[in-house]
């Protein structure tokens, strides 16, 4: 016989919705942040380029013009590397968020997605 009674399996659907629409709030958030994390790394570029431009203009020698695109070009490498770590984080927090909901540390327990 099954040991699927009715009570188990509205149990069984219930985690599962429940664990489902925790993993859509994660996720949801995950991908809003990592917009938001991008739009403003990309702003901060957008600025940072700009002023380079106008240091650029503003350079009295070649030399000057260089410095200011080289110190653009660390501001690049820089913003870039902080997105990417600031991103990896968060995947990793999304990782973890989501094992939480789905991967069960009781071993009495059975997960209705596994």
């Amino acid at each position: 016989m099954s040991d699927n009674k009715p009570d188990k399996v509205n149990d069984l659907l219930e985690a599962a919705i429940n664990n489902s629409t925790q993993a859509w709030d994660a996720q949801s958030k995950y991908f809003d942040d990592f917009i938001k994390r991008n739009v403003a790394a990309f702003a901060t570029l957008s600025d940072a380029r700009i002023e380079s431009l106008k240091a650029i203009g503003e350079s009295q020698s070649f030399n000057q013009a260089f410095e200011a695109n080289i110190a653009y070009e660390q501001t690049v490498r820089d913003e870039f590397r902080k997105m990417r770590e600031d991103n990896e984080r968060a995947w990793i927090d999304l990782e973890m968020k989501l094992s939480a909901i789905y991967v069960t540390t009781d071993n009495n327990e059975e997960s209705p997605h596994h």
